[in-house]
C-alpha cells in the first residue's frame, strides 16, 4: 500500500524527499498544491524532483478566485488512490490538506515541519480557525470532517528539523535534510578554511524603497560575498546575487558538499531558512535585528527568543 505526501511549498517537497527515502521500499504518491499567485520556477523544480521518486504525482494549481478555490477542492482526490498506508502532511490548517484527508482512507497520519510555524504556540497550527455560518455550510457540503486540532490529535508523530523544541504533535522525530552523512565526513583541505558570507533577502516592509534602504545599509555594514534573494522580492539591490532554481537549504547543502575547504557565514533578519540550516556542517548563522518598531512586534520577538535558544548570535543594528 502506498504512502501519500501532500506538499504546499518547495521546502515541504524537499522534506518529503527525505521522508520518501526513509520509507523505502514503500511506494509513494505526491499531491503538490500551489496557489496560482505563488507559482514560480522553484515550485516546478521541486515538484519535478519529488515526482521522480513517486509512483504517481500530481501538480494542482489553486485558482485565485475565492469561489473557484472552493469548487476546485472537489477534484483534489479524483486521481488519487482511495486508500493509503500513511498520509504525510505539514499545512494541516489548510483546506487543501483537510479535504483529501477527510475523503481518503488511511492507516496513519504523520505531520512534518511547515517552516517555523510549528514552533509558535500562537500560530494557526495550534488552534482551529473560526468559521462563520456560511463557511461551516460550505465545509459541510465539501465533506471536510477534519480541523487543525483534530489533525494534530490524529498525527502519530511529527518529523522536525527542531527536535529540541515543542511542536504541534508528539512524539517528535529528528529530521535531517541531507541524504546521508557522507559530506560530513569530508576532511577540509589542510590549513584555514575559506569563508563565504551570504546575506538572505526578505521583503519585510510593504514599500520596496523601505526594503531597499534597509538591505543596502546591511550590505554596506557586513559586506557579504553573496546575496540570496527571497522569491517574493520585486526590487533589485546593488550586490552580488546568487541565481539558482534551488531553495536556500538545498543550495547550501550542495555548496557544502562541493566545497569542503569552505565555511559559510549566513546573515539574516528573520528568515526561517537560516534557522533551518543552523545545524549544517561548517555553517554559522548570525541574526540581525534592526532598530525599528516592526521588529519589536510579538511575532518577531518570539522568533528572536527562539534564536537565542538555538544559540544564534543576534546583532542589533
Amino acid at each position: 500500500m502506498n504512502n501519500l505526501f501532500i506538499c504546499l511549498t518547495p521546502l515541504q517537497a524537499l522534506i518529503a524527499q527525505q521522508l520518501i527515502r526513509q520509507t523505502v521500499p514503500t511506494p509513494a504518491d505526491l499531491l503538490m498544491i500551489c496557489y496560482a499567485e505563488a507559482e514560480n520556477d522553484k515550485f516546478q523544480h521541486y515538484y519535478r524532483e519529488t515526482a521522480q521518486m513517486c509512483d504517481y504525482a500530481e501538480f494542482v494549481r489553486v485558482p485565485q478566485n475565492k469561489w473557484f478555490r472552493e469548487i476546485a477542492l472537489f477534484s483534489l482526490t479524483k486521481n488519487l488512490k482511495k486508500q493509503y498506508d500513511t498520509i504525510y502532511a505539514a499545512s494541516i490548517d489548510n483546506p487543501n490538506v483537510q479535504y483529501p484527508i477527510s475523503h481518503l482512507r488511511f492507516n496513519k497520519l504523520e505531520t512534518f515541519d511547515d517552516g517555523t510555524a510549528n514552533l509558535y504556540p500562537d500560530s494557526i497550527l495550534y488552534r482551529n480557525q473560526y468559521y462563520g455560518t456560511k463557511s461551516k455550510i460550505i465545509r459541510y457540503l465539501q465533506g471536510i470532517k477534519h480541523s487543525t486540532e483534530s489533525l494534530r490529535q490524529l498525527s502519530g508523530c511529527h518529523h522536525t528539523l527542531y527536535p529540541t523544541q515543542n511542536n504541534i504533535a508528539s512524539p517528535t522525530i529528528p529530521l535531517k535534510l541531507w541524504q546521508n552523512n557522507a559530506f560530513l565526513a569530508q576532511n577540509p583541505v589542510s590549513g584555514s578554511l575559506k569563508t563565504h558570507t551570504i546575506l538572505l533577502g526578505q521583503p519585510l516592509f510593504e514599500q520596496d524603497n523601505d526594503n531597499i534602504t534597509l538591505f543596502h545599509a546591511i550590505i554596506d555594514q557586513i559586506k557579504p560575498d553573496y546575496y540570496f534573494p527571497h522569491p517574493r522580492e520585486t526590487y533589485y539591490l546593488n550586490t552580488n546575487y546568487i541565481h539558482t532554481p534551488l531553495i536556500f537549504e538545498d543550495y547550501l547543502l550542495q555548496q557544502i558538499q562541493q566545497h569542503p575547504d569552505t565555511e559559510y557565514h549566513i546573515y539574516h533578519i528573520a528568515s526561517t531558512a537560516a534557522l533551518n540550516v543552523a545545524a549544517f556542517e561548517r555553517t554559522h548563522v548570525f541574526a540581525l535585528r534592526p532598530n525599528h518598531a516592526l521588529f519589536q512586534q510579538k511575532t518577531f520577538q518570539y522568533l528572536y527568543d527562539l534564536m537565542e535558544k538555538m544559540h544564534i548570535p543576534i546583532q542589533l543594528l
